[in-house]
């Protein structure tokens, strides 16, 4: 019996690994969009108790030391080696990638909230594929341009729909918000994500083309450094550019710059302990964020753009509005519309179309 079961067994493992295998980078796209599920849950709840500018700082940090130490461990250097050309092309991703697009997210959450951040975020897909044509030679078939519009539109659909639970919005939102700055920051967070994906793919054809060993966790891991280098310059140019030499009014303007309220930034009193503090569930929500967002979210979003069409892996890393909802259900509450439900059903139609394409 077990040998006629693995006889039974042996095509459709064989077939299953196939599929898998021709389709790595569209799965390693859905992959990196559950994990930025994971990751938002976490580090909006983090960014409830110590703001977000905290919370986006350390774990670009926390995400580069995780990244160099598996690095060192797996390939036995702490940096791939690689040519300048490399450095320069990831050196850009990473820098408006990651420090300028998502400090402009984090902003433009602050200021419109997460329903239209989410759905200016989903900007990043046509913007990826009309840039990958020419810079990457990558043009889309019909059937892909189908799917993504259709993605697009299912994704966009249910980002507008989606309501915004009021008491989420009253610990969030500690000022009024500025709909016409968050609106502005949202799409340029879109475009920085495209270009960043476009620049890492560059990098890797480069490195293909001069037979360079770059791996998407070496990709990673450079784009990170980037990353956190962009954002610690920031901080240090408000600190010292806006209100040099006063640290109180240089911290008022730091967190008016970067749309964050002094209440949610405020630091613990001096009297009060860290572990009577915000700060060990804040740091054990960054852990959990970092390890599903800037180090598996954004490896995997590597592995994709390796693996497949630039445009189609921004797509399908755009699904992250409609994964999110059955947890926004159970964890937050909110009520699931018809128009929700139809909105997915539309999205994961476009996702078949880009995983027909040929």
């Amino acid at each position: 019996m077990p040998v006629l079961l693995r006889g039974y067994l042996a095509p459709h493992m064989t077939t299953a690994a196939t599929l898998i295998s021709e389709n790595l980078g569209e799965l390693a796209a859905l992959g990196a969009a559950m994990c930025w599920v994971f990751t938002s849950l976490a580090f909006a709840a983090a960014g409830r108790r110590v703001g977000p500018t905290w919370v986006n700082l350390l774990r670009m940090i926390a995400a580069l030391i995780v990244l160099a130490v598996v690095h060192r461990f797996v390939f036995g250097l702490w940096l791939p080696e690689v040519d300048r050309a490399v450095w320069f092309w990831l050196g850009l991703s990473g820098l408006i990638g990651l420090a300028i697009g998502d400090q402009l997210l984090f902003t433009a959450l602050v200021d419109v909230g997460p329903r239209l951040s989410t759905l200016l975020m989903t900007l990043a897909p046509p913007a990826t594929a009309i840039m990958a044509w020419p810079v990457l030679d990558e043009p889309l078939s019909w059937l892909a341009i189908l799917g993504v519009t259709i993605t697009v539109a299912g994704v966009a659909w249910v980002a507008l729909e989606r309501p915004e639970n009021p008491a989420v919005r009253r610990t969030r939102h500690h000022r009024e918000p500025r709909y016409g700055r968050g609106i502005a920051f949202g799409a340029l967070a879109g475009l920085g994500q495209a270009v960043g994906v476009v620049l890492a793919k560059k990098a890797m054809l480069h490195a293909q083309a001069h037979e360079l060993a770059l791996d998407p966790w070496s990709v990673t891991l450079l784009r990170m450094i980037f990353g956190v280098i962009g954002i610690v310059v920031f901080v240090l140019f408000l600190r010292v550019m806006k209100h040099g030499g006063d640290a109180r009014s240089s911290r008022a303007a730091m967190d008016e710059s970067m749309a964050v309220s002094p209440e949610s930034e405020r630091l613990p009193e001096p009297r009060t302990t860290f572990f009577q503090s915000v700060w060990p569930f804040a740091l054990m929500m960054i852990a959990i964020g970092v390890v599903f967002g800037p180090v598996g979210g954004v490896w995997l979003s590597m592995v994709s753009v390796e693996r497949t069409e630039a445009g189609v892996a921004a797509t399908l890393m755009a699904m992250t509005p409609v994964f999110i909802l059955p947890f926004a259900r159970w964890l937050e509450k909110e009520r699931i519309t018809w128009r929700a439900v139809l909105g997915a059903l539309i999205a994961l139609t476009g996702v078949a179309f880009l995983m027909m394409r040929g």
